[in-house]
């Protein structure tokens, strides 16, 4: 018959992660839970079962409505959720058929996956799907500082000499309030200057920071010049992984470089608390790849899959990809 998805509880989640090597920060209980607070969507935890009623994987699967029609992914773009897709000892042909009869059931328009490396596109194209290969950046991070800073290229080492000698200092806040105000009004100037509505709310930030700094799995980075914050990041990590998943800067102050410190601030620590790797999370908007790849991150390909199941998810996903800024202001205001 096939597997199939069903709803799971919190403990058999992370009964099956603790069995697991698997996995990312992505597929852990507590990120589902900051999706839902911080963009206000649905996360359906499912597992994977086989004939016998036997949990084989898991399943994150983010659903939105957007006007008529039912979206769903693993990750959905907009979510913040660079990596996910399906966890387990299955193939992927057996739970894309699984996804499809859950998919049927539940009224799904579109569906979005994405993979960690290059294998399997020629089975989602068998399956209906659209792939296209992206970019990540990651960087192995050395057992001693020496290394780290000599993997550094030479524009990007000047770049943190400038920012020591300008006065410019990194903080690590210890407290949700010292930061969470400043580092919003930075994220809002990014956007705003771009004449695009802000991704993040502040219950985003304030998911992040209470569901993973207690746990020592969050580092937020502060960068003060002349008594202003003028930049900042958000790294979150998993067991050995480390993520850059949110940057911000005030351009008025890119003269003393801020954010070359702030990810060199980061490095330094990522390495004292054991993580390995540091995935720089997406190379695809050029002046932004050229950055990351200064600390001597390299590119590494992956799959993103999706699939349109009926004629409105064609008609909507083909009018979205011309209009969509001007269609989330239009669901924003409404």
């Amino acid at each position: 018959m096939g597997l199939k998805l069903r709803s799971i509880e919190r403990a058999a989640w992370q009964d099956y992660l603790k069995g697991t090597t698997q996995g990312s920060l992505f597929h852990r209980w507590e990120w589902q839970d900051i999706i839902e607070t911080g963009f206000g969507l649905r996360v359906n935890r499912l597992g994977l079962f086989d004939d016998e009623g036997v949990l084989k994987g898991l399943l994150p699967l983010i659903e939105r409505k957007m006007s008529l029609l039912k979206l769903a992914g693993s990750p959905l773009s907009g979510a913040a959720t660079p990596h996910c897709g399906p966890l387990g000892a299955v193939s992927l042909t057996e739970v894309l058929a699984a996804l499809e009869g859950y998919a049927a059931e539940q009224h799904i328009d579109y569906l979005e996956m994405s993979l960690p490396t290059l294998a399997e596109k020629d089975t989602f194209e068998q399956n209906g799907y659209t792939v296209e290969e992206l970019i990540t950046l990651e960087l192995p991070i050395p057992t001693d500082e020496t290394s780290l800073w000599s993997g550094l290229e030479v524009r990007c080492r000047n770049a943190v000499r400038k920012a020591e000698k300008s006065g410019v200092e990194v903080i690590e806040p210890q407290t949700l309030e010292e930061w969470l105000e400043p580092y919003y009004e930075l994220s809002c100037g990014v956007y705003r200057r771009q004449e695009m509505e802000p991704p993040f709310s502040k219950e985003y930030f304030t998911a992040l920071w209470q569901n993973l700094y207690s746990s020592g799995d969050l580092v937020v980075l502060l960068a003060r010049f002349e008594g202003k914050i003028i930049a900042g990041g958000i790294f979150p990590r998993d067991r050995n992984v480390g993520y850059y998943l949110d940057g911000v800067s005030d351009r008025e102050y890119n003269k003393v470089v801020p954010n070359n410190l702030v990810q060199w601030e980061y490095l330094k620590r990522a390495q004292a608390m054991g993580i390995q790797l540091y995935d720089m999370v997406g190379a695809n908007i050029p002046s932004i790849a050229k950055f990351k790849k200064s600390f001597g991150s390299i590119e590494r390909n992956y799959l993103y899959a999706y699939r349109n199941r009926t004629i409105a998810a064609r008609v909507g996903r083909t009018v979205y990809a011309k209009h969509g800024e001007t269609i989330k202001k239009f669901l924003k205001r409404s």
